[in-house]
């Protein structure tokens, strides 16, 4: 080796080592920056012997991103539906809780045979009275509930449809300086772990497949296959309903001009804060809005008088009819109107005149006591012990399909308490797993402190060593020059 090729290797090597020092310094000022994966220089060496940076480039797992995408748009959905079911269980609470409707339909049948007992003894009259108007307003809370998660849910549609277009639009820009910085063999680590940060947050919303291409470029799909981001961000639309009524169904979520919700699409989204908003607004929700409305409903059929005039519940947009018990069948409900449970409410005359609950004629018709001083009359009230504790039909989904209004009620408080338990459990699970899927990923491309210092403690080494080279091959030519 010549002395000039012996200076321009080292030469090369501190710059080489400037160079690499600098993206260690880079990496431990990034130590504690969220996402950000470790940097590193490929170096090769030529043919002359001097050491180039080729290229700056940065560790990276695929599968476990991919994982880590998939795992933040489970817990995305199950997040939302149990914050929901949470919000219904703060109100209406466990089967066994006094404030629950089931709690209140027994509650009612108990104070109807206290009546029943001391027919004459107005104070238990008025306590049967009070006991329905507290189980009417149990049912009226209730359906509020629900109705304001469903508004909540379609509001928060909104809002995630804005989200998504603004986080969209980073990653158009952030992908632009990404193939335009390769093309011109520019170092973008900096701006793909940008990228890929606003990619996971984009995978909050809807589940994502993320597939690569040249020069770093990128291709987003939803996990239904509907095209997110290609080049361009593609449309995000959704209009919220501004007053959601019972039984009314909710706008479409369209990307790129696609259906992506609904019984409708062909396309559904599957995951994703999109995905749990709209079982909520349309599935959950809705079910136990059903289950609710059939327990107002047959309250409002059992305490009919007659000629089918609404008794001592009411809902002024119900037709009482009833569907009389034939054989093995039970009587059900002859109204199923949505939002029942929301309209229910005690019949004003008894409000002022608890007889009129023991007598009847609660709507102005025919009395069932004509005798107005035969106080000790009871068969009213015995005939509607009978018809509240007699097992009727249901046609609400998730309860039970017959039994009286007070097993239904209860049934139904299972089934929520079961479906809670349930999406609870699976959101604990899966927030467990993509924790550990985090740390992994982070293990495998994140930055640690220690490796990076034993790196600059060898660049400093290098540089040394380089140093060295240089003031020896400088004193040699020095000597060289003073012998000639």
């Amino acid at each position: 080796m010549t002395l000039s090729s012996a200076i321009n290797t080292a030469t090369s090597s501190l710059q080489a080592s400037q160079t690499q020092t600098a993206l260690v310094s880079r990496n431990i000022a990034n130590a504690n920056v969220a996402g950000a994966t470790r940097k590193y220089a490929n170096v090769v060496t030529g043919a002359d012997g001097r050491l180039e940076i080729r290229s700056v480039s940065q560790s990276g797992n695929t599968a476990l991103f991919r994982n880590v995408l998939n795992g933040t748009s489970d817990v995305a959905r199950s997040g939302v539906v149990a914050g929901g079911l949470d919000r219904l269980n703060e109100v209406i609470g466990d089967t066994d809780a006094k404030g629950s409707p089931a709690a209140k339909v027994s509650a009612l049948a108990d104070a109807l045979v206290s009546y029943s007992k001391a027919p004459a003894n107005g104070e238990v009259g008025r306590a049967a009275v009070a006991a329905a108007q507290a189980l009417a307003t149990s049912l009226n809370v209730a359906s509020d509930t629900v109705d304001q998660i469903r508004q909540d849910a379609d509001d928060e549609l909104g809002q995630a449809a804005s989200d998504m277009r603004s986080i969209l639009s980073q990653i158009q820009d952030l992908n632009q300086r990404i193939t335009a910085g390769t093309v011109a063999n520019r170092d973008v680590t900096d701006e793909v772990d940008q990228r890929d940060q606003q990619i996971q947050k984009l995978s909050e919303y809807v589940g994502i497949n993320v597939q690569s291409r040249g020069d770093n470029d990128v291709v987003i799909y939803t996990d239904s296959g509907v095209t997110l981001f290609d080049r361009v961000a593609r449309s995000v639309d959704f209009t919220a309903t501004p007053s959601l009524k019972p039984g009314q169904a909710g706008g479409a979520f369209r990307i790129d001009g696609t259906v992506v919700t609904g019984a409708n699409s062909f396309m559904p989204v599957t995951s994703g804060k999109i995905a749990g908003l709209i079982e909520l607004r349309d599935k959950v929700a809705p079910q136990f809005q059903t289950q609710l409305d059939a327990i107002a409903n047959n309250l409002i059929d059992v305490f009919s008088e007659t000629g089918g005039a609404q008794g001592l519940f009411q809902d002024a947009s119900a037709t009482v009819t009833g569907v009389a018990a034939t054989g093995t069948t039970p009587a059900s409900a002859s109204s199923s109107l949505a939002g029942a449970a929301g309209r229910i409410k005690v019949a004003a005359s008894v409000l002022g005149d608890p007889t009129l609950l023991r007598d009847g004629g609660i709507s102005g018709g025919a009395k069932y006591n004509t005798d107005t001083a035969a106080t000790g009359y009871t068969t009213r009230l015995t005939n509607l012990v009978t018809s509240i504790r007699t097992a009727r039909a249901y046609s609400a989904d998730g309860a039970d399909a017959t039994g009286t209004i007070a097993n239904f009620a209860g049934s139904s408080m299972s089934w929520l308490q079961g479906t809670r338990s349930t999406t609870l459990a699976t959101n604990q699970y899966q927030q467990t797993l993509l924790d550990k899927t985090q740390t992994t990923l982070s293990n495998e491309t994140g930055i640690d402190l220690n490796t990076e210092l034993t790196r600059l403690l060898d660049l400093q080494r290098s540089f040394q060593a380089s140093s060295k080279i240089i003031t020896t091959v400088d004193q040699m030519m020095a000597a060289l020059l003073q012998a000639i």
